[in-house]
């Protein structure tokens, strides 16, 4: 690909978008008036609306007869009138009046709060409720909006107040109806004062000391500070307005870039001139994926500006928040942007385009929401959903709660998923057919499955294969977890979600097994080279991981028992944690994924499988280590055409960690202070290391011939 023909495309669509005035008004002007519209539009709704129902009066129909002690407590409250017998039913009221209708029972301790009930969270089945008749006359009388709620005094309430005896009364609202809600609050609030002074006047008449029939106060403080409430709104509403409205500019340019091409008649002049596909969508989706990042830093500026000014002095969003937050939007514009520019190219005409674009707003709106959800958070489980572990990451970050794992997680997995979609890009405009404007027709030839012969399975099918591999495999280990037997969960995983997934992925598609797992013989020099780079690979990488990225104590000895597989002896752990591995996650990384991301060059295939078998192995802490001795079995796997000398590198590897964990000789502790290797051991190791790596380093005639 020639980047400065590409850079051509890239300025000549960046022109055409800056003289769209509809574009520039999505991407400027309506991020910039929509948060501060919005804030003051809500604040101002929400602070009148409050105003006016405090100022409106609680209509309340009473059926039944208060003690004057209670009657006089609830009309001290000005804001409620009390109405007698309004509108009961002849029948009801005569029922009330003679004690055939029972009242209901206050729920057990342990049960569901009352109010939660009350608000139809949990509907009480009709059996359970004696006072069935009540419910449905006062159904119909606070429908009719006459008064706001129904006080019932059951039978015998005054009297049973008057002797020291329990009253029973009952409320009956509507949650739905904000009057009705807030009259129920009102309500609750003048009979709690009433029952307060009860108590103290038949304490006083008895001679008891005060709060003897209360036995224990109790007191709620809310301990979040004023930030973290503000966080927990914020990250409710925020992570899908602001994805929605980062996704608008790229939504509207992809559709023009391609279909309004089609229909402009520009493509096929386009088609004409001397570049390669790869460098028109190079240029094109530069141009959607900067519109995109232009329109999220527009509406994170505008956020930020908007709390600013709205939010008390005392209470700030910090600016690190704001950064972190448009940091994140990266991922999500640059996966939009292929997927928008790609699918965009199968429409004929632009509101074609529209209605085959429209469809993936629908996924992006419920995931979004999904985020306001009460108890929804950021995960194991939900760090791999697309898009909604983004969400949910911006959502933590207002809270103040980040794990760095799951951040790692969350990263690694939306990278993943936009180099997914950027293939798919590619793959796309490769087709001429399609980007003549041949339509659905083009659509269905394009995902029509087509079974290759021989050779080493293509790119998208590489990418779209380890991906599936990987997020099957990450929520079948959340299932295996709960297996007690870990000798037994490490090998199911091992086998069945290493190696067999890039078996049945090769069969299915045609590819050969032989030559994308590199089933071959290595050269001797290339095999004793791997030894070298096994014995002292792990002492050189550590000696300098560890001091880049120290491992906390409480890791280490987590670490360390999971590897020790409940005490199982060394020759099972051998098997289990070194010999196992170094097959199966070989021929996964070094074998199906490697082979695949080498038709994008070595540079790609050595940076993207040694960073995703270090994703793979779920720790921020192992990062570093993980992915440098995965770059070095990859330096091997592609010098020496084989995945023997890996498979060998990993295994010595393995074992000497479990081996030395095992025995726990003494001397290792005494070498090895603070979970760090000294570096006048980690320097001679690094020494053998590049001694091995030369050694592998010529590849065989036939491996350079074939390459």
């Amino acid at each position: 690909m020639r980047l400065s023909i590409a850079l051509v495309v890239f300025r000549k669509e960046m022109l055409e978008t800056l003289r769209d005035k509809r574009t520039l008004v999505s991407l400027v002007f309506l991020p910039m008036l929509l948060y501060p519209l919005f804030a003051l539009l809500m604040s101002r709704l929400a602070d009148s609306d409050m105003q006016e129902l405090e100022s409106r009066r609680s209509r309340v129909a009473v059926w039944g007869t208060l003690s004057p002690e209670v009657e006089a407590a609830l009309t001290e409250d000005k804001k409620i009138e009390l109405i007698p017998w309004h509108n009961v039913p002849d029948e009801l009221r005569e029922s009330l009046e003679k004690g055939s209708i029972k009242p209901p029972e206050p729920p057990p301790i342990g049960e569901p709060e009352p109010s939660a009930k009350r608000k139809g969270v949990t509907a009480a089945p009709k059996e359970d409720r004696p006072d069935e008749r009540v419910i449905l006359a006062a159904r119909e009388v606070i429908g009719k909006r006459g008064i706001d709620a129904v006080l019932v005094p059951y039978q015998g309430f005054s009297d049973a107040v008057g002797q020291g005896g329990l009253g029973r009364v009952a409320i009956y609202y509507d949650s739905v109806w904000l009057d009705s809600d807030f009259a129920d609050t009102r309500l609750t609030n003048a009979l709690t004062r009433a029952r307060e002074r009860l108590l103290v006047a038949r304490e006083g008449a008895r001679g008891l000391p005060s709060g003897f029939t209360t036995g224990i106060s109790a007191t709620s403080r809310n301990i979040a500070p004023d930030e973290r409430r503000v966080g927990k709104f914020l990250g409710t509403i925020m992570p899908m307005m602001l994805i929605l409205m980062s996704l608008m500019g790229g939504f509207l340019r992809a559709a023009d870039m391609t279909a309004g091409e089609k229909e402009r008649g520009t493509m096929q002049t386009l088609l004409c001139a001397p570049i390669l596909p790869i460098e028109m969508i190079t240029g094109k989706f530069l141009t959607v994926f900067v519109v995109s990042l232009l329109t999220a830093l527009i509406n994170v500026v505008s956020l930020a500006l908007t709390l600013r000014r709205l939010l008390p002095g005392e209470i700030d969003v910090p600016m690190s928040v704001h950064v972190l937050t448009f940091a994140l939007l990266v991922p999500v514009t640059f996966l939009f942007s292929a997927l928008f520019l790609a699918v965009a190219a199968f429409a004929r005409d632009f509101k074609d385009a529209q209605n085959l674009l429209t469809p993936l707003y629908l996924p992006v709106m419920l995931l979004s929401m999904l985020t306001s959800l009460p108890g929804m958070e950021l995960t194991a489980a939900t760090s791999l959903v697309p898009l909604l572990n983004v969400a949910l990451l911006i959502k933590a970050i207002y809270l103040g709660d980040v794990s760095s794992d799951l951040v790692l997680f969350t990263l690694g997995s939306s990278t993943l998923y936009a180099a997914l979609a950027l293939i798919f890009a590619a793959r796309v405009f490769e087709r001429e057919d399609v980007l003549l404007g041949s339509g659905r027709g083009s659509l269905r030839e394009f995902f029509a499955w087509k079974r290759q012969k021989g050779g080493v399975p293509s790119l998208d099918l590489t990418v779209f294969g380890f991906a599936a591999i990987l997020v099957v495999t990450f929520y079948a280990s959340i299932l295996a977890e709960k297996t007690t037997n870990q000798t037994a969960q490490l090998l199911g995983t091992q086998f069945g979600f290493m190696l067999l997934p890039p078996i049945v992925i090769l069969l299915v598609s045609g590819a050969s097994i032989r030559e994308t797992f590199a089933l071959k013989a290595p050269r001797a020099r290339a095999l004793v080279g791997a030894v070298l780079v096994g014995l002292s690979g792990g002492a050189a990488v550590s000696a300098l991981a560890m001091r880049l990225v120290p491992v906390p104590e409480a890791f280490a000895q987590k670490l360390e028992q999971a590897l020790m597989l409940d005490g199982q002896p060394l020759w099972v752990l051998l098997f289990a944690v070194a010999l196992t591995p170094a097959i199966c996650e070989e021929v996964l990384f070094r074998g199906f994924l490697f082979s695949g991301l080498l038709r994008a060059g070595p540079v790609v295939a050595l940076i993207a499988s040694s960073l995703l078998f270090s994703l793979a192995h779920g720790s921020i802490y192992r990062l570093v280590p993980t992915a440098t001795l995965g770059f070095i079995i990859g330096f091997a796997r592609w010098k020496t055409g084989s995945i023997v000398p890996g498979v060998i590198i990993h295994f010595i590897n393995n074992a000497i960690g479990v081996t030395i964990l095992y025995a726990k000789p003494a001397w290792v502790d005494r070498l090895v202070v603070g979970n760090q290797i000294p570096l006048w051991l980690g320097a001679p190791a690094a020494v053998v290391l590049a001694a091995g790596l030369l050694l592998m380093r010529q590849p065989r005639p036939e491996d350079r011939a074939g390459k």
